[in-house]
């Protein structure tokens, strides 16, 4: 039996046509007629066709692959990011190749290394909470290989990013809390090096100064950004007997850490305790009680770093770094529903 795969000159021998006809024509090319089109097509899906991946890089210098980092793909924010992408991509005639840091910077450093290897065409990445230095990434930026962050950015890299308005955002989730006569509203942030810790933290600070409400540190408590530390962590100040009204987590999963704190020491949410996380993760809606949370709309942040990411790969020379923010939106469920 010969399993020699099918290659294009194959199909090209077979229809008795060009060999950059039966190109075209795979590529769905309008320069081909709808009918020479439809005819390659169907033999290449009849003969089982697939594109030799390092013959295209080599005679196109492409790929026709991107590559996407994120901290965790488990979470369903990056998860829904990441499928806005694909869909993108798809359009674009592009595969996606997902990688998960798991929140390491050594893991991120081997995903990029890889995708690099692999002679990937654009890289998007969500940077993990470890990552404090962006040495790797640099080198990205100066092997000049597309590339573009979303939500866990940083300023040291000159790079194409899409954001949320995060210390906007913050800020009206405090006001929301402060609007159901907290005051004394504890934050659970993350590593302070983090960009989405300091302008999350700088919308809690902004929102509690304009309602004149004194700023105390023991509510500001820093976690990993993990549901098991938060819970570590506001049993802990609970336990100082620090006094707190309410809690904003910079996650949904710090602020579910924090609902599981309350519950284990039998504290009425939201009575005692009005919690508000970040994110809109599908588990915020099946807690109980239901998170309320900001949504920060996952499906338009992935579209947007898909579309900056392929201006850069057609218009390599013509394209100009760019900033994207995507408004979140609070939604109020019973975690905060006095």
């Amino acid at each position: 039996m010969n399993n020699k795969p099918i290659t294009i000159k194959d199909l090209a021998r077979i229809l008795n046509i060009n060999v950059s006809t039966v190109s075209r024509a795979l590529r769905d090319n309008p320069e081909i007629s709808a009918k020479t089109r439809k005819k390659v097509q169907d033999l290449a899906k009849q003969l089982n066709y697939v594109p030799n991946p390092i013959a295209v890089a080599l005679k196109t210098n492409k790929s026709y692959t991107i590559g996407v980092i994120v901290p965790t793909i488990v979470n369903s924010f990056f998860s829904n990011v990441v499928v806005a992408i694909e869909e993108y991509a798809d359009k674009m005639g592009y595969n996606v190749l997902v990688a998960s840091s798991n929140e390491q910077m050594i893991k991120e450093m081997k995903n990029i290394n890889i995708f690099k290897a692999n002679s990937i065409d654009g890289i998007i990445i969500s940077l993990s909470q470890e990552t404090d230095n962006y040495d790797h990434i640099k080198r990205v930026c100066d092997s000049n290989i597309p590339l573009v962050m979303f939500d866990r950015t940083t300023k040291e890299l000159n790079a194409s990013k899409v954001v949320a308005d995060d210390s906007d955002a913050a800020s009206m989730a405090i006001e929301h809390l402060i609007g159901l006569n907290k005051r004394n509203i504890a934050i659970l942030t993350g590593p302070n090096h983090l960009l989405i810790s300091k302008n999350r933290l700088k919308g809690y600070i902004k929102a509690l100064q304009n309602n004149k409400i004194h700023i105390k540190n023991e509510l500001i408590i820093n976690c990993e950004l993990d549901v098991h530390d938060a819970k570590k962590k506001m049993l802990n100040a609970l336990n100082k007997g620090i006094k707190i009204d309410a809690v904003f987590g910079i996650s949904d999963d710090l602020a579910i850490g924090a609902i599981q704190a309350c519950e284990e020491l039998n504290i009425n949410i939201p009575k005692d305790i009005a919690i508000v996380g970040f994110s809109n993760s599908n588990r915020s809606q099946y807690m109980k009680p239901s998170l309320s949370t900001l949504n920060l709309f996952p499906n338009i942040i992935g579209y947007k770093a898909a579309e900056l990411l392929f201006e850069q790969i057609k218009k390599p020379k013509d394209f100009k770094i760019k900033k994207e923010i995507v408004k979140a939106e609070l939604i109020i469920r019973d975690s905060s529903n006095l």
